[in-house]
């Protein structure tokens, strides 16, 4: 289940002068955009989004608005589709890869939700029959439904299908792919799905030397080897395969080139305020310690001296190690010096394999929403990444959408699959029984 703090976000709202105030609440457990509409001048939009958790789960999935009360009342909702703010997102091509027919596909209505892990990301097994029999059983799903998520998502399933394979690197398995216009378009990827939680989430399970050692040595690969900094390392990102004994480092959403490149269409580039040496320092004392206040502030206020420089790092009671603490600190002084005095690069391509990807570029040229009364030529007809999707609709064109029901509203024996189709029982089996 999604966690309850990250369920509703606002990427947009108006404010109009004395009120009404409308914030737009995206939803990640149903995936649908609801327009929280209050009087006055309300610039928080906190507020609305408190409102809005108090009526969600009673809503119809047709209503696209409510208006609300000072206190959160409910007074009304609407469905008119012109108050739809959900958007069409322009998806980049399959077509776009470097070499499209190397690379393997799933498409959208081939897998099942199993569980929904955070925003934009579930658990899904694959469904399709034609498939080989030797794929995953379980499979992390990362998609992109909003057109905020193009970015990173295009970057990290590059660098992951660039990356060759490593024991310490979660593989990527498929791209997911679905038809919009006719043509194949990428909306997100599959990767191996590792059971056991993050080492930030069981804290139970024994934090062994070795898994030090294994960060040490899949990050040298990726700054040193490969000329990519992770830029987020931190325990939330590290898994344990209980079955190979290995750490397994993962989310490459904010990584980069080291030393950066030109992006003609923005994104996250390196920042040295963000180097993976002080994300393994922080990550190992937060490890020890459960400690991580020192974090909770702008990358550029956070310095890693605070805490390597600390005399002692007291081992947090519920924390189990498999050697003394200053077993650990003595591995990383010596990396950490090491680092210092060793071999360095200022920019990927003095990495000795360092990897490259294709660009996410420009938008899809043909798919740009016209209703008729612009000219040839006009900005407005300009291919962008996103367009209102009741606009799409009225122009004809087709839209990817990804509503689907409320955690909470789903009975035994319903299944949803990855596109936000609810199937029963009856229907999933025999998809299952195909498959064998």
């Amino acid at each position: 289940m999604i966690n309850p703090d990250w369920r509703f976000w606002a990427p947009s709202g108006e404010i109009s002068p004395g009120g009404p105030s409308k914030w737009y609440i995206f939803d990640t457990d149903q995936r649908r955009m609801i327009v929280v509409t209050m009087d006055g001048e309300q610039e928080e939009e906190e507020v609305a989004i408190e409102h809005l958790k108090r009526h969600v789960e009673d809503l119809d999935p047709g209503v696209f608005e409510i208006y609300v009360s000072d206190d959160g009342d409910l007074i009304s909702t609407s469905s008119n589709p012109e108050d739809d703010r959900m958007e069409a997102v322009n998806y980049p091509l399959l077509s776009s890869f470097a070499n499209p027919a190397d690379v393997k596909t799933v498409r959208r209505q081939h897998m099942r939700e199993l569980e929904r892990l955070s925003p934009e990301v579930d658990l899904v097994e694959y469904t399709d029959p034609a498939m080989d029999e030797a794929r995953p059983e379980k499979l992390v799903f990362k998609y992109i439904c909003l057109s905020q998520s193009i970015v990173f998502r295009w970057d990290e399933m590059q660098i992951s299908m660039h990356l060759p394979p490593h024991p310490n690197i979660v593989p990527l398995d498929r791209v997911v792919i679905e038809e919009l216009e006719g043509r194949p378009v990428v909306i997100g990827f599959t990767t191996r799905f590792v059971p056991g939680g993050t080492v930030c989430d069981n804290i139970a399970r024994v934090f062994k030397l070795k898994y030090l050692k294994q960060l040490i040595k899949v990050i040298d690969d990726l700054n040193l080897k490969y000329g990519i900094e992770h830029q987020d390392v931190a325990p939330r990102n590290l898994l344990v395969d209980e079955e190979n004994d290995n750490l397994l480092l993962f989310d490459f959403n904010y990584s980069g080139p080291v030393g950066g490149r030109p992006r003609p269409n923005g994104g996250l580039r390196y920042e040295e305020v963000r180097n993976d040496v002080k994300g393994v320092i922080f990550t190992l004392y937060e490890i020890i310690t459960q400690d991580a206040h020192f974090r909770r502030v702008q990358h550029a206020q956070q310095n890693s001296d605070d805490v390597y420089k600390l005399e002692t790092w007291t081992q947090h009671p519920d924390v189990k190690l498999d050697h003394p603490v200053a077993d650990y600190r003595s591995v990383l002084n010596e990396w950490v010096e090491a680092r210092k005095t060793g071999p360095k690069i200022t920019v990927y391509t003095e990495a000795p394999e360092y990897i490259e990807w294709p660009d996410l570029g420009q938008p899809p040229g043909d798919y740009v929403v016209n209703l008729g009364d612009l000219p040839v030529g006009h900005p407005l007809l300009t291919p962008m990444w996103r367009y209102e999707r009741k606009s799409a609709w009225q122009a004809g064109m087709d839209v990817i959408c990804w509503e689907r029901p409320s955690q909470e509203s789903i009975k035994e024996g319903i299944h949803i699959l990855a596109t936000g189709e609810v199937v029963e029982e009856d229907e999933l089996s025999s998809v299952t029984e195909m498959k064998h």
